[in-house]
């Protein structure tokens, strides 16, 4: 590894020994042999600009693990294969059983050592046919990121602090963050998330003050009939969220959520397993328990729906936080519109719909 404060090339544990530069003689918190390939600071460092924006933007420490993540293995569920080892015990028995009598018959019968021979190879090829291949139990889909999060939440939380005497410029540790809902009150829409690293990134941008928004963790903070964003992940239950909520709102609901097809067919993606709600899981075309909204997902993107089904989730934390900040931005002024006859009006006949290049550009953060 390269040394984050000399840049001298370190390539031997002994060259590294206590975590300290020999040349420079400076600490650094994470080495690779230690905490695993790609996790060093110099790289911890690059990512960290690029999720920040260049320092534009504060990010959580969940966020950083998602997009400093080396690894994340994903399986299909797998049915059970393959035949039980007592079937091939009780075939051999038989046909050894069977052999030692042929035997016995054979005796005094002219060349009869040579036909034994002949049928203890049948008789072994009979009993290759009947063990068949090696049992093997079903297995379901998963899913994991590498490293997991509580070993990187103990390299950036402890050892990173403890080197450098706090988190690296630009983030910000979601468990130890205050009340996301602090000044919200009165905003004219509500943005509901359930996850709180996201809620907790949209409060350390200023997002809820800047796009007079308030947030949200669940259903039962919502009050009154404003209107509603939901920002959820890409899985089975975001859907499930956002159809509950405009079947008992009057308001409008506007779904953010991360679309299935960003993750689906995106190698670069993460994807996670877990299992569907019980009543989704025997769903089928004809099913009268089949929602409504996965009628719709069926009909216009059936694999899309079939993904979901399978219980893959696409955590909408992993989204880079320069695109969840836009897409947050977008999803509030689609709100608005809904929400507001005249500018429903107003988009019907083209006046929302000017070319991006003929916008005034904002400037001061308006």
């Amino acid at each position: 590894m390269i040394c984050p404060n000399c840049q001298t090339d370190l390539p031997r544990r002994t060259d590294r020994v206590g975590s300290v530069c020999p040349r420079c003689t400076r600490p650094f918190a994470l080495d690779p042999q230690v905490h695993g390939p790609g996790m060093n600071d110099t790289r911890i460092r690059r990512v960290v600009a690029r999720a920040t924006d260049g320092g534009r933007l504060q990010v959580t420490v969940t966020q950083l693990w998602y997009l400093a993540r080396t690894g994340n293995p994903t399986w299909e569920a797998s049915a059970a294969s393959g035949r039980a080892p007592w079937v091939g015990r009780t075939v051999g028995a038989v046909l050894v059983a069977w052999l030692v009598v042929f035997a016995v018959l054979l005796r005094g019968v002219r060349h009869g050592s040579y036909l034994w021979w002949a049928v203890a190879g049948l008789a072994g090829l009979l009993y290759l046919v009947a063990k068949g291949r090696p049992r093997r139990a079903a297995h379901p889909a998963g899913g994991y990121v590498v490293p997991p999060l509580s070993s990187f939440r103990t390299m950036i939380c402890q050892r990173w602090v403890q080197v450098y005497g706090g988190l690296p410029p630009g983030v910000v540790d979601e468990e130890s963050y205050g009340d996301t809902r602090d000044g919200a009150g009165g905003a004219s829409v509500a943005l509901l998330c359930p996850d709180r690293a996201v809620r907790v990134f949209l409060a350390a941008n200023g997002i809820p003050r800047r796009l007079d928004v308030a947030l949200a963790a669940g259903p039962t903070e919502l009050s009154g009939e404003k209107p509603v964003v939901v920002l959820h992940d890409a899985s089975a239950r975001g859907f499930e969220l956002v159809a509950g909520l405009r079947a008992d709102r009057r308001g409008p609901v506007v779904d953010a959520g991360l679309p299935v097809r960003a993750v689906r067919g995106n190698r670069k993606a993460v994807r996670l397993h877990e299992v569907p709600p019980a009543h989704l899981a025997p769903a089928l075309p004809d099913a009268p328990e089949r929602p409504e909204w996965l009628d719709r997902m069926a009909a216009g993107a059936p694999e899309d729906a079939e993904w979901l089904l399978r219980g893959w989730v696409g955590p909408v934390t992993a989204v880079p936080p320069v695109l969840l900040e836009s897409a947050v931005v977008d999803a509030v002024e689609r709100a608005r519109r809904a929400a507001d006859p005249e500018r429903q009006e107003a988009a019907a006949v083209g006046f929302m719909s000017w070319p991006t290049s003929a916008r005034p550009t904002a400037e001061g953060g308006n």
